[in-house]
This record gives C-alpha cells, structure tokens and sequence, in this order.
C-alpha cells in the first residue's frame, strides 16, 4: 500500500472521527437543552389555533417550552426585545435587570421575549443573557415564531409588535393572569407606580372584580308632545 493512500486513510479516520465527536457533543447538547424545543424552536403550538389568545408557549433560551401555564399564581413582568439591537434594547433591559434584581426574589417573573427570532435563536439568548445579573430562574428570555408572537403582543399584551419593532413599556400582569398595567421603561415616576403596583400585586390573594360592562346610555325624546303624537298614531 502506497504512502499516499495511507496519508489518505489516516486523514479520513481523522475526519470521521472528528465528524463523530462533534455529533455526539450536538446530541449532548440537545439533551441538556431540551432536545426537540432548542431545534423546533419556531413550531407553533396547537393551543395558537383559538380564535383569540388568551394562553401561550414559548421557547426559553435553555431550549424549554414555558408559558402561561407556568406563571400561574405568579406576578410577571413582560417585555419585549432583539439581542442585535444596538443600544435602546440593552438599556431597556439594564433597567428591567434592575427592577428584577429587587423583585425576582419575592417571587415575581420576568418574561423578555424576542420580536425578532429568525435571529434570536435559544443558544443567541443564551449568550445575551449572560450580558445580565440573574436571580436564579427569575428570567425568561423567550422566542418563537414571529407570527405567532405578534398575536401574543396584540392578543395577550394589547400592544403592537412587528419584526424589530416593539413597544417601550413593561407590561405587569397579576397572579391570575390580568393585564394590570403598562409602564413606560424610559419615565422615572412611571417605574415607581410601577413597583407601587407590583407590591400591591404580591400580596393580594384573591381576583380584582370584573368591571361591570358599560351601561347603553337611554336617549330621551327632546319633544314629549311629539313623543304622545307617535303613540297616538300607533294607536
């Protein structure tokens, strides 16, 4: 056997193998991050088919499916984001870093979900989220498909969303699940009321009422000669 084929065998076992290393750290990985949810990431849940959204699920930058269903009984803080913005977005979430570093340990949840997720793949959210201070799991940084996170901003968060387009204000939601307020990041007296409303928020134990609906407003006739006219014509 020539000199040349033996480079060549050798240099292919070498490939092979490097080949099946890199193989077996992906399916490592994929285990410890969730497997089918870090690859599958941009799959839209089936529960996305109701007519208008009132639960959700997301992927979390650890490749877990989290969502509504896991906020149940917590008071949670929603914004959104894209990690390739280049200032406003990481000011916006150096503040909500802040309010989180005060808040996440009496148990309330931070939610920072993507609106730009072609991009903002789990393992790029891991890697932004190490831009930030976090107290234990308190943190969510989530994406998904685009389409379907607009209808969570419109439908869940009554707020406006499009590809790197998202709105300036925290948006804080209560133990059962209602919209309770929305504060603008960049106003100092508005993040105050904002953590007013929070401590509020932590120690209630049970729903806000339902607002009753509005009252159909009963028109008066201006002319109640006219008014006897009708009825007596009806007659």
């Amino acid at each position: 056997m020539s000199k040349q084929l033996l480079a060549w065998l050798a240099l292919m076992c070498l490939v092979m193998g490097a080949i099946g290393i890199a193989l077996g750290w992906r399916a490592s990985q994929a285990g410890k991050f969730g497997s089918s949810s870090e690859r599958d990431y941009r799959m839209v849940p089936s529960s996305a088919s109701a007519k208008w959204l009132k639960t959700f699920t997301l992927t979390e930058r650890s490749g877990r499916l989290v969502g509504t269903e896991d906020l149940q009984g917590k008071v949670h803080i929603t914004n959104f984001f894209f990690s390739t913005c280049p200032g406003p977005c990481m000011a916006q979430n150096k503040k909500f870093e802040d309010i989180q570093l005060e808040y996440g340990e009496r148990g309330v949840q931070f939610l920072s979900i993507s609106c730009d997720p072609e991009v903002d793949d789990p393992a790029r959210l891991r890697t932004y989220a190490q831009k930030f201070q976090i107290k234990k799991e308190s943190w969510w940084f989530l994406t998904g498909d685009l389409l379907y996170i607009q209808r969570i901003a419109a439908e869940v968060y009554q707020v406006p969303l499009d590809r790197q387009t998202h709105t300036e204000r925290f948006l804080v939601t209560d133990k059962w699940g209602n919209l309770r307020g929305q504060f603008h990041w960049g106003e100092p007296a508005q993040l105050t009321d904002m953590k007013t409303l929070l401590d509020k928020l932590l120690v209630e134990t049970s729903p806000p009422p339902a607002e009753p609906p509005p009252k159909a407003e009963v028109k008066k006739p201006e002319d109640d000669s006219e008014e006897e006219d009708v009825k007596k014509g009806s007659d």
